[in-house]
């Protein structure tokens, strides 16, 4: 079996290398990376260090690496303070501020990420002042459509105070001259940070055209790392929450009788044990946002998926290209990943504690209840007030733009008048939002695939139909919608350039889901097989796919595609796409099943066999069903996430329901109300996301119900 699985990837990859070999030179286009050192003959706005077009391709390469680390690293540490901020308030004594950071988290993470860049970036655009309406002269900090200018002291004086800063955390574990040594040098790398400061500082000042000097940051750069930051920090703050949730109330009465304060609690005895918990999954997706940093190349931010695109654009060369990206990437995790394991090993975060009786699993105990405190006291009545005022600012603000000075019917013309919401922007361009440039007769087909759709989630929210209508709700909506979408026994056929809308969502990531969950139980099963060719074939796919973003797999389909195939095959985009979302749905979902597998107890398997089960049958009958249940949730969230990552495809040229939504305000008279158009697909998106979620939900609370009814009977 395991010699021949090893002959049919030879064949398949031996079968791709010809197919490729006489693709590209049928195309006439030159292997190797010796095209690295050509001039790249193009310009890249925003760099770490100095590049020119007279550069090579390599340094272009470089500029773009730098500027993915730079923005990654920015995302990275505001996302970490503000999701630990968002999960401390979801354990808030304060019942109101707990509720605005719930709803903050449940709104945030139902959109998807590219929509709510595209928004943060369309503010900025649109909403910043511009640089004409300051005064000249003026020297600060400023933001305009432009970009944001703001003091700036050398990247020297920074990191010399890191360093201190550093040496005076690390001095506090010291004792005896080794302390007075770092106090010295601290001091030292203090007073030379204050120089450097003093020395290179740089305000910006007000020009004719622009504001010119200090640190300038353009647009693109501020929208993108807003964006990562947000979206990242309410996945955050779930974790922080649920790991501050896995510590004993006991800890934090035991250091209250110590005398220690409320910050001394959370940061020397509550945080500290939580870090068990919260390290890994925050590793994973700090892992995320360096992947999804590649979101850029939507706005046009240079970094290294752009900048490679562009190299593959002048080059033609598409294998070496997503070779690159491949390898950008996975370096990136890998570094990144070496760095918090040695963190978490130096820490003994990852070990357990000294001691009879202790594991690495964490105590099975969860905070009490809170009770709403709003005016308990002095400090919880004056954040009450607080939270109370900011959010009437925002409601008041919403229902005076979305409702007093809305125009409700009229033209664009009445719109351009108003200071509200135009909502006849979304009556006349709904449709089209909606299905897209589907041949307008046969618009009822997309609409049907719509309301399959609709009726299969709006089913699956209700338990008492899940043995028997769910599952055959779901496999007419998934076997009719494709033959809805393109016709035949009767129905006019319609090609799949011609999809778009709302159907285009749905089919990708439903179809993705499905096609994906049993080379998912394949690829888990073969990953925790005793052959270890199977296991490296496996290990290998899943680590390679999870380690490139998304946007890398769909160049793959779109642009490398077509080079590893015999000419002669011909596959549409649209099916290009497909696969690749079944693939890269398949990596991660095979992790989840997997996870599934891990969490039985071995005398499953050794019940089946006693039984007189072999062992495939004990697999079949026993083990994996256990094991796709455990998964379940996961298998759901995955599903959620499917639906906002086909935001992507619009990026490889199929147009989906944000793409349509774009392209309704490209019109002149329509152009202002991008945020119209912005909000009617959110809250399509949410609640479809919110849907799904709920339906995870609900899985998990029956799941709960069946090991508590399970531990009761035994």
């Amino acid at each position: 079996m395991q010699i021949a699985a090893a002959l049919v990837v030879g064949a398949v990859v031996t079968a791709i290398a010809l197919a490729t070999q006489e693709n590209l030179a049928d195309r006439n286009i030159r292997t190797g990376f010796d095209f690295l050192q050509n001039r790249a003959g193009f310009a890249i706005g925003e760099t770490l260090f100095s590049y020119a077009p007279a550069d090579s391709f390599g340094r272009a390469l470089l500029a773009g690496l730098g500027n993915t680390l730079s923005v990654s690293a920015w995302a990275i540490v505001i996302s970490t303070g503000l999701g630990l901020l968002i999960g401390l308030a979801r354990l808030s004594d304060n019942a109101l501020v707990r509720s605005v950071s719930g709803a903050y988290v449940e709104v945030v993470r139902n959109l998807p990420l590219l929509l709510q860049l595209f928004v943060w970036y369309a503010l900025l655009l649109h909403g910043a002042p511009a640089v004409a309406t300051l005064q000249e002269g003026d020297v600060g900090a400023f933001i305009t459509n432009r970009g944001a200018a703001l003091p700036s002291l050398g990247w020297e004086g920074p990191l010399l105070a890191l360093a201190a800063a550093w040496l005076l955390v690390w001095s506090r574990r010291q004792t005896g001259a080794r302390r007075a040594t770092a106090w010295a040098a601290c001091a030292l790398l203090s007073a030379g940070a204050a120089g450097l400061a003093f020395l290179r500082y740089e305000a910006p000042v007000v020009g004719a055209f622009e504001v010119q000097g200090g640190l300038q940051l353009s647009v693109e750069f501020i929208a993108l790392v807003v964006a990562l930051s947000v979206y990242t920090s309410a996945y955050l703050a779930e974790i922080v929450r649920g790991g501050l949730s896995t510590v004993s109330r006991g800890q934090g009465e035991a250091a209250q009788a110590l005398g220690l304060s409320a910050p001394q609690r959370l940061w020397h005895v509550v945080l500290p044990q939580a870090l068990r918990i919260i390290l890994p999954p925050m590793t994973s997706w700090h892992l995320n946002t360096v992947k999804n940093s590649s979101l850029a190349v939507a706005i046009g931010y240079p970094e290294v998926v752009s900048v490679i695109d562009t190299i593959i654009s002048q080059t033609g060369q598409a294998v070496e290209g997503v070779l690159l990206i491949i390898l950008v990437f996975l370096s990136t995790s890998l570094i990144l990943s070496l760095a918090m394991n040695l963190y978490a090993r130096r820490n003994a975060i990852w070990e357990p504690a000294a001691g009879p009786g202790t594991s690495l699993a964490p105590p099975e105990f969860h905070w009490p209840k809170w009770r709403s405190h709003l005016f308990a006291e002095p400090r919880q009545a004056a954040l009450t007030l607080a939270t109370a005022a900011l959010v009437g600012l925002g409601v008041w603000a919403a229902f005076d733009w979305l409702v007093l000075q809305a125009v409700f019917v009229g033209d664009a013309a009445d719109c351009r008048r108003a200071a509200g919401a135009c909502w006849p922007f979304v009556q006349e361009n709904a449709r089209f939002i909606l299905l897209g440039s589907y041949p307008e007769p046969e618009q009822w087909r997309p609409a049907a695939v719509i309301v399959l759709f609709a009726v299969s989630l709006l089913a699956s929210l209700v338990r008492r139909l899940w043995s028997h209508v769910v599952p055959a709700l779901w496999a007419i909506t998934l076997l009719a919608s494709p033959w809805l979408m393109a016709g035949g026994l009767g129905l006019v056929g319609v090609a799949t350039d011609k999809w778009s809308g709302l159907p285009v969502t749905l089919l990708l990531a439903g179809n993705a889901v499905v096609g994906a969950f049993p080379l998912a139980v394949l690829l888990a099963l073969a990953r925790r097989s005793r052959s270890p060719v199977f296991r490296w074939i496996a290990t290998g796919f899943i680590e390679v796919v999870r380690g490139v973003p998304l946007l890398g797999v769909l160049f793959i389909a779109a642009v490398l595609f077509p080079l590893l195939v015999p000419a002669e095959m011909t596959i549409n985009a649209f099916l290009r796409v497909q696969i690749a979302l079944v693939l890269f749905t398949a990596a991660y979902m095979a992790e989840a099943v997997r996870g599934g597998l891990l969490s039985l107890n071995k005398g499953q398997a050794e019940a089946g066999q006693a039984l007189g089960l072999s062992r495939w049958a004990a697999l079949r009958a026993v083990i994996l069903p256990q094991a796709l249940i455990a998964s379940l949730p996961s298998l759901v969230s995955i599903a959620i996430s499917e639906v906002k990552n086909t935001t992507l495809v619009l990026i490889v040229g199929v147009f989906d329901l944000l793409q349509m939504a774009r392209l309704a305000y490209v019109p002149l008279e329509w152009r202002p109300f991008f945020v119209e158009a912005y909000l009617f697909v959110g809250l399509v998106y949410f609640t479809l996301c919110f849907a799904l979620s709920r339906i995870a939900a609900t899985i998990e609370r029956a799941k709960a119900g069946s090991n508590a009814s399970i531990s009761r009977h035994d």
